[in-house]
């Protein structure tokens, strides 16, 4: 892979967070626990990360000056939250769910929030990309069957700055790999690790 690790360091939690910014994930945390207290369907792969290090990392970043563009790409995006406080940081900024109805949710949630940040239903894997499909075969939580949304977004992933997702353990390689396979140079993916917290790595 033609990626580089960029150290993220654990001091980012100190970052403090603006009143609008702790608003809104105070906002998206409780539209997502209305959600998962009304809906009787268990979504397995819908976890949310600490939204807070999110904002945190991506204000970082900034500081950083480690952006080579404004273009943001939240992949397999849940609730959205990670879109949306790029979008609150001034991005231009999408999310991608295979879920219809997390995609919904999520774009209600932007309404509500008066939020730029739109959201896509599909998978975010492209076509054609030689060894992808067989790369994300036995990843349980990603979709490489469903048709991808780059021709409805109008955008291909080449186009966007910075990448979030919040992997499930074992699935980061796969992530990775779609990033290095299709994402432009100097393009980063910024991903929530866990209890290791937030890995940042860039592209050539």
């Amino acid at each position: 892979m033609s990626i580089q690790s960029i150290a993220v360091p654990d001091s980012i939690n100190k970052i403090p967070l603006s009143a609008e910014t702790e608003a809104l994930i105070d906002t998206a945390n409780e539209a997502i626990e209305a959600f998962l207290l009304a809906d009787t369907r268990v979504i397995e792969n819908f976890v949310t990360c600490d939204f807070y290090l999110l904002a945190q990392a991506i204000h970082w970043i900034e500081e950083n000056h480690l952006l080579t563009g404004r273009r943001f790409c939240e992949l397999g995006s849940g609730f959205g939250v990670g879109a949306l406080l790029a979008a609150d940081n001034g991005m231009e900024s999408v999310g991608i769910e295979i879920e219809p109805v997390l995609t919904d949710q999520s774009n209600d949630l932007a309404e509500h929030l008066g939020s730029s940040a739109k959201f896509y239903c599909g998978s975010f894997v492209p076509r054609g990309v030689t060894g992808l499909l067989e790369l994300g075969s036995d990843i349980k939580h990603v979709d490489t069957t469903e048709d991808d949304v780059f021709d409805e977004i109008g955008y291909e992933m080449s186009d966007y700055d910075l990448f979030f997702a919040f992997p499930w353990p074992g699935e980061h390689i796969f992530f990775e790999a779609v990033f290095d396979a299709c994402a432009s140079d100097g393009a980063m993916l910024l991903t929530y690790q866990g209890r290791e917290g937030m890995k940042l790595v860039r592209k050539g």
